[in-house]
């Protein structure tokens, strides 16, 4: 895969136009003289741009950015608003410290989000390929903390406001501790949206259908099916574990129906309970029992401010 060739495509999603930024730079810098090389001041504060002795004005910029981002943006300084009017209310606070460090978070998940999505190695190829297009890693890191220090500051304010809300029980703490360090299940799968597609598909399976060639091909979960239907590893104490909890390894499940569809897995492997005790990894299962009750919570408790506020839009671009 040429790498180089989608390189400006994720700088320009993802930090906002660096690869843009870097191309043109040279050329932005002589925008600002005239043909004789003298710099030219635009005085009129309704002009943003002139190109060639033609205008471009502060309301065109702005019904750019309405037709492109629109509703969705105004939607997103809503609820930014709403956080930060309850955070104010509460009488919650966030240091500087701590939104620097939530924003180096942000930026590390933005980072390796672009690596797995793009197939590539590591930070060290990355940074290879950015140089290819005339940029860097921390240049595009840059345009990230610009873009993402409001999110971190709001998401910090949501993260306070949520923890009042949460609390952990002892069984919540088991539960956690089963999940990350039980018994596994390896499994991969195969999904359909219909049962007569699944019918007929372990009909094949049955017959001696080559498992990893019809994930890859049929299923409609397409992120098992790039790995030819592998799954992350998976208890066998709940969810959809429990249905194949019996299988042997090698052994084809029958056809199991989720709110994603339905599921032919076959078991590929077990892996053993971890040799840790719940002692001594209570302090972690509590982190994370904790994030994932405000990923559950976060939504609907972000509608609600959302219905219980008052909210008038006025969104034009006349």
């Amino acid at each position: 895969m040429k790498i180089l060739l989608i390189v400006p495509l994720f700088i320009l999603m993802f930090s906002g136009g660096v690869f843009f930024d870097e191309t043109v730079s040279a050329a932005e810098t002589n925008a600002n003289k005239s043909p004789k090389g003298e710099p030219q001041i635009i005085t009129d504060k309704n002009i943003v741009a002139m190109v060639n002795g033609q205008k471009i004005t502060k309301q065109e910029l702005y019904n750019l950015l309405i037709d492109t981002y629109g509703e969705d943006a105004l939607d997103v300084l809503i609820r930014r608003t709403l956080i930060r009017q309850s955070a104010e209310k509460e009488g919650v606070r966030i240091a500087d410290a701590e939104v620097e460090q939530k924003l180096k978070v942000l930026i590390n998940n933005e980072i390796e989000g672009l690596l797995r999505t793009y197939r590539i190695k590591d930070r060290a190829d990355l940074e290879k390929e950015l140089a290819k297009a005339g940029t860097s890693l921390a240049k595009l890191e840059e345009k990230m903390a610009v873009r993402m220090k409001k999110q971190a500051e709001v998401e910090l304010l949501a993260e306070r406001l949520m923890e009042k809300t949460i609390t952990v029980t002892d069984e919540d703490l088991q539960k956690a501790y089963e999940q990350q360090y039980g018994e596994k299940i390896e499994a991969s799968q195969i999904v359909f949206r219909t049962r007569r597609e699944a019918e007929d598909t372990l009909k094949k399976l049955q017959a001696g259908a080559d498992f990893a060639t019809l994930a890859k091909n049929e299923s409609a979960d397409r992120i098992s099916a790039a790995r030819e239907g592998k799954m992350l590893p998976f208890s066998p104490k709940e969810g959809i574990g429990a249905e194949v909890a019996h299988l042997k390894v090698g052994e084809l499940s029958n056809i199991i129906k989720t709110d994603y569809g339905y599921h032919i897995m076959k078991i590929t492997g077990r892996k053993p309970p971890a040799n840790k005790s719940f002692k001594s990894v209570k302090g972690e299962l509590e982190k994370i029992v904790r994030n994932q009750q405000y990923k559950e919570r976060i939504g609907p408790w972000l509608i609600s401010l959302v219905e219980g506020a008052s909210i008038m839009k006025n969104l034009s671009n006349d």
